[in-house]
C-alpha cells in the first residue's frame, strides 16, 4: 500500500472532522504499524491483528514514561472507533542519519548526547516492577548465536569469518548484564531532529520499549555513529552513577550487525557494509578488539 487507505482516512476523519480533506502522507516501513502524518498530528494503525496488543502496550508505557523523561516523547492517546488506532501531537523533526551527524558541530554533537544521555538516565531509573505492571515485557535479543554463525558464514566474504566467531564467543563468555527498563530503539530513524538548527527535538517509536540489559539499550546509537554513543555514555555515567563497558556496548552492535545478515528489507550489500564498516571500528581500537 502506498496510499492512505480509505478507511484510514474515514477514522481519522470520525475522530478529528477537521482533518477529513487535508493531505495526508502515509509511512508505512513499519513493521507493525502504519503512521499517517495529516496536520500537526501522528496516526498510527495496526498492520494486521497481531499488532493490536503491541499499540495498547506502547500507549500504556508511554503513560508511565512521559512525565519521567526530559526529552519530548509522543503524548499518545488510543481510539477504539471506528477500528484502534492511536494519535499523537508530531514532534517536529526529521531522521538522524549518519551523513548529517558528520556535518554537525562539536558543540551540536555534545547537545545531542547529553539529550539522549539523560534520557537514558531518566527512563532506566524507572522501576522495572513499575513498568512491567504496565506492560512492558522481556527484550526478546537476538537469534541463537549457533544462527547468526550459520548465517556469517553464508553471507560474509570468507575474510570476516573468523571475525564473526571471534565476536560471538566474547558475547557468549559475557556475565549477564543488569537488566533495566529501556528504549532498545534508539536509532536515528526514531530521532525527530531539526536539521536547520543542529538540535534534536525529541524521539518517538517505543514499540520495542521492555526490560533487558543495559549495555544493549545504549548501543543503538552506534547506527548513527560510534562517536554519539561514546559522547552519550560519558555523560549517561556520572548521570546514572553506573560505570559503562564499552566494549560490551561495541559487541552488542556487532552482534545486531551480524544478526541483521539475515534481513530482506535491504540488499545484502547493505547489510555486509554494515558488519564490515562495524568491524573496521572494532578493530582500530586496541580497548575494543576482538
Amino acid at each position: 500500500m502506498t496510499e492512505v487507505s480509505a478507511a484510514q482516512r474515514a477514522a481519522i476523519a470520525a475522530v478529528r472532522p477537521e482533518l477529513a480533506a487535508v493531505a495526508m502522507v502515509l509511512h508505512n516501513a513499519g513493521w507493525d504499524c502504519d503512521a499517517i502524518e495529516a496536520g500537526d498530528s501522528i496516526f498510527k494503525f495496526p498492520k494486521r491483528a497481531s499488532a493490536l496488543p503491541g499499540l495498547r502496550r506502547e500507549a500504556r508505557l508511554l503513560g508511565l514514561i512521559r512525565p519521567q523523561v526530559r526529552i519530548a516523547v509522543p503524548d499518545m492517546r488510543l481510539h477504539e472507533a471506528p477500528t484502534l488506532f492511536s494519535e499523537h501531537v508530531k514532534i517536529p523533526g526529521q531522521m538522524l542519519e549518519t551523513p548529517q551527524y558528520d556535518e554537525l558541530t562539536d558543540a551540536q554533537r555534545h547537545a545531542v548526547a547529553t539529550k539522549l544521555a539523560e534520557f537514558y538516565a531518566d527512563i532506566h531509573a524507572i522501576p522495572r516492577a513499575e513498568a512491567v505492571a504496565a506492560g512492558a515485557e522481556p527484550d526478546p535479543g537476538w537469534a541463537p548465536l549457533e544462527r547468526i554463525m550459520e548465517l556469517a558464514e553464508t553471507k560474509l566474504p570468507p575474510a570476516l569469518h573468523d571475525f564473526a566467531r571471534r565476536v560471538l564467543a566474547a558475547y557468549a563468555a559475557l556475565v549477564p548484564d543488569e537488566p533495566i527498563f529501556g528504549y532498545f530503539d534508539g536509532h536515528g530513524w526514531n530521532m525527530a531532529f531539526d536539521h536547520a538548527r543542529g538540535v534534536l527535538n525529541g524521539i518517538y517509536d517505543f514499540a520495542d520499549a521492555g526490560t533487558g540489559p543495559r549495555h544493549q539499550d545504549l548501543s543503538y546509537s552506534s547506527f548513527v555513529s560510534p562517536d554519539l554513543t561514546e559522547r552519550i555514555i560519558d555523560v549517561y555515567e556520572p548521570l546514572a552513577r553506573v560505570a559503562i563497558d564499552r566494549r560490551r556496548v561495541a559487541l552488542h552492535t556487532a552482534v545486531q550487525r551480524l544478526a541483521e545478515l539475515g534481513g530482506v528489507s535491504r540488499s545484502i550489500e547493505w547489510f555486509i557494509a554494515n558488519v564490515v564498516a562495524w568491524h573496521d571500528y572494532m578493530q582500530g581500537r586496541a580497548e575494543l578488539r576482538v
